[in-house]
């Protein structure tokens, strides 16, 4: 029996001076990365559930090591724990004492939850991207998602429940705000958590094909198309209505926003109308300038330019003024 003993203890140091052997000799050409948030189900963790290995290790020595029973779990369903770099230092130094230190890939915390089940980034990440994509597809041009904003990992009380997307209003380029959903089987919902991505959109938008400067009409020649981020243009034109004129300068190859237009006006200041006198029994027409803008209706003061009089007359249209 003690010779049993003693070849067994021989055995297992052997397989421990292997092991140990193997990581010294091919240790900093992989690593075993520790989880940030883990799920555990058995009176002990096991290495596998809170870790996996990066790289190629050498053979049968992660097959050994991830079947490694680690501290006592807590043996209550939802139950989380957090573990510090440091505990995680002393734990693994302990449990799994011939892997050196360098050879782990720690986080500054870890946090396990005693059954349910774990969503991860990774999946977070997917569906988010799964979701938006076709609501983007109805904006036209190219999307692109980034700097998205989203738990790092989402604990689930059981294997039954799933996590769901929703947006609110319509989907804008620019910083999108979404809600995470926990829903249970039956469409409860038990829980919300906030996550947000940015939109790129780019497309052809109207662009000025040279300078325009303040307060020049608006012509199809002074506008170009050209591949445009319209995450970063919350107003820009759509190239539709008008007349327009420009309200503010505009760079050549600029694109062309609302606030850089204005609707322009049937009458224009300094430009040459038709002044028209309607009298009981005559008619008279004259010519005269504009002295400021106005649109049909409105009033504006006209020079006569035959007497030089300034004249209070209604827009009829473009090219005419009248006076009663």
């Amino acid at each position: 029996m003690i010779g049993t003993t003693r070849r067994a203890l021989a055995a297992g140091l052997l397989s421990l001076l292997l092991c140990a052997a193997a990581f010294a000799a091919e240790g900093s050409g992989w690593r075993i990365v520790v989880k940030e948030a883990a799920c555990t189900y058995g009176p002990r963790l096991l290495l596998s559930e809170i870790a996996e290995v990066r790289g190629t290790p050498p053979a049968g020595v992660w097959e050994r090591l991830s079947t490694r029973e680690l501290w006592r779990n807590a043996e209550r369903p939802g139950r989380q724990t957090s573990v510090s770099r440091d505990q995680l230092e002393q734990l693994l130094r302990h449990y799994v004492p011939e892997v050196a230190l360098r050879t782990w890939a720690l986080p500054s915390q870890m946090t396990l939850q005693y059954g349910g089940a774990l969503v991860d980034r990774f999946e977070i990440e997917r569906q988010a991207v799964a979701f938006l994509t076709p609501r983007a597809a109805g904006l036209g041009g190219e999307a692109e998602f980034r700097d998205l904003r989203l738990p790092e990992s989402v604990f689930l009380d059981n294997q039954y429940d799933h996590v769901e997307m929703e947006i609110s209003g319509p989907l804008k380029p620019g910083r999108v705000n979404l809600r995470l959903r926990v829903v249970t089987p039956d469409g409860k919902v038990v829980r919300r958590l906030a996550a947000s991505v940015f939109l790129d959109l780019w497309k052809a938008v109207p662009s000025a094909s040279r300078p325009l400067n303040r307060m020049r009409p608006l012509d199809p020649a002074d506008v170009t198309f050209l591949r445009k981020n319209v995450a970063y243009l919350p107003d820009v034109w759509d190239g539709r209505g008008g007349p327009w004129r420009v309200a503010r300068p505009v760079g050549q190859g600029q694109p062309i926003t609302m606030s850089s237009l204005e609707p322009l006006p049937a009458v224009i200041k300094g430009e040459r109308v038709m002044l028209v006198y309607h009298g009981e029994r005559i008619q008279v027409a004259v010519k005269a300038e504009a002295l400021s803008d106005a649109d049909v209706g409105q009033m504006v003061t006209v020079r006569n330019l035959q007497t030089k009089k300034e004249i209070l007359a209604t827009v009829i249209d473009a090219h005419t003024v009248a006076v009663r």
